[in-house]
């Protein structure tokens, strides 16, 4: 990319822009669970040494909201936005959503004055996820014991009922790009091009690219030759890990988590 004529942009400058390029790409990254932070930080050092700013998208769990790294990954130079789920966390219940939405969205701008959103479209209840081993046991222990264990909620339903403008937001990387005319690209599931896996990770009139991704290489030819000359990427921090031992446990946990997401898929569409 820096080697390209694209303009890199972060999803606050793309929105803000009156003037856009003629070729750019912008950079997202989501930051869902604790155990995503060291590798966060990674990547958000790298760039700035390489001088790019992009987006971090941070949820507002326990785990995963750390001042220390939200203000690091800040100074950097990299804007810093709300990845919500609140949906699922208020089972639905719109009224208890939005003001679980305004709340969440205090805390990160205690620290950073978030002006992005984008949906956090993970099926498990608040306080389970499946980023390491332990993690996958607890929710197998949490489903043997009858307790409830995923929630199938879009939290972007929740626009369709209240305005994100009324919170100082200006945009949603979901809702408020047009991807008629930009390319979404995202590593969801440690795939650029599989998507059978994906629960909520799909934009809206995407089709209108005739191109393929089989590897990352695939991807560093497309921005080469310039073929797509509008593009929003979307990377997850741990898909990237460097030393074999830490990237063959993570590809046998994503392996794991394809599996329960397809189990999903199939008894969900059941229950419609």
């Amino acid at each position: 990319m820096l080697n390209s004529d694209y303009e890199l942009l972060t999803v606050e400058k793309y929105l803000t822009m009156k003037n856009k390029s003629e070729k750019f790409i912008i950079m997202r990254h989501d930051v869902d669970d604790g155990a995503d932070l060291p590798y966060t930080l990674a990547m958000a050092r790298k760039e700035a040494e390489l001088g790019i700013s992009t987006t971090y998208y941070f949820r507002v769990n326990d785990d995963v909201f750390k001042p220390e790294v939200i203000r690091e990954i800040a100074s950097l130079g990299h804007e810093i936005g709300y990845h919500y789920d609140v949906l699922g966390k208020a089972d639905g219940d719109y009224e208890r959503a939005i003001k679980l939405f305004e709340r969440e969205l205090n805390m990160l701008r205690a620290f950073y004055d978030v002006k992005t959103i984008a949906m956090h479209g993970g099926p498990f209840v608040t306080g389970l996820n499946a980023a390491t081993f332990s993690d996958i046991l607890k929710v197998i222990r949490n489903m043997i014991s009858g307790r409830k264990t995923f929630v199938n909620f879009d939290s972007r339903d929740l626009w369709k009922v209240y305005d994100f403008r009324n919170y100082e937001i200006i945009g949603d990387a979901y809702l408020s790009i047009n991807f008629n005319e930009i390319a979404y690209i995202s590593d969801t599931n440690r795939s650029w091009s599989d998507t059978k896996h994906r629960l909520r990770d799909f934009v809206a009139n995407n089709n209108n690219f005739s191109i393929t991704i089989e590897s990352t290489d695939d991807l560093i030819g497309i921005i080469e030759r310039g073929i797509v000359p509008k593009i929003l990427i979307l990377t997850h921090p741990p898909n990237w890990r460097d030393g074999f031992k830490d990237w063959v446990k993570w590809l046998m946990i994503q392996k794991i988590k394809n599996t329960g997401k397809t189990c999903l898929k199939i008894y969900w569409k059941a229950q419609e």
